[in-house]
């Protein structure tokens, strides 16, 4: 089984891709970076390749244990980059992937809100939660 975490060079990236690591470490599924577009001020669109995820995985795992450090030694990461050809819809991108590689789980990061934002989720989650044909694990920046 694959557990799928969304990513982009974002604090929620990083929180999505910190808890993937954690479940993955538990459960000893495979994991699977699916990278999206982002807006770079410099650059434009562009998605985050092998090598930036892995820069990535290097920041989070600071904030581990040493046994889960010691278990992303061992840990092989797939990276899926969002292509050309790919819908401009984070949705439609996360949804096929899950589908394709049959995700035991998909984590994304929420921007953390205001108490009075909580209740209000953006539409791409709603539409996770609701679509997704595995369970959605979603945590705060």
């Amino acid at each position: 089984m694959v557990v799928v975490a969304a990513y982009a060079p974002t604090s929620q990236g990083d929180a999505a891709l910190e808890a993937a690591i954690r479940d993955v470490a538990v459960t000893d599924r495979e994991l699977l970076v699916a990278s999206f577009p982002y807006a770079d001020p410099f650059e434009g669109a562009c998605c985050a390749n092998a090598e930036e995820v892995q820069e990535a995985i290097n920041r989070v795992s600071a904030r581990m244990s040493h046994d889960e450090r010691a278990y992303l030694e061992t840990l092989k990461v797939r990276v899926r980059e969002a292509g050309a050809e790919s819908s401009r819809d984070i949705g439609d991108f996360l949804l096929r992937v899950a589908r394709e590689e049959n995700a035991s789980v998909i984590v994304i990061g929420l921007r953390h809100s205001a108490p009075v934002g909580r209740l209000m989720l953006g539409q791409t989650v709603k539409r996770l939660l609701l679509e997704a044909p595995c369970p959605v694990l979603v945590t705060k920046d």
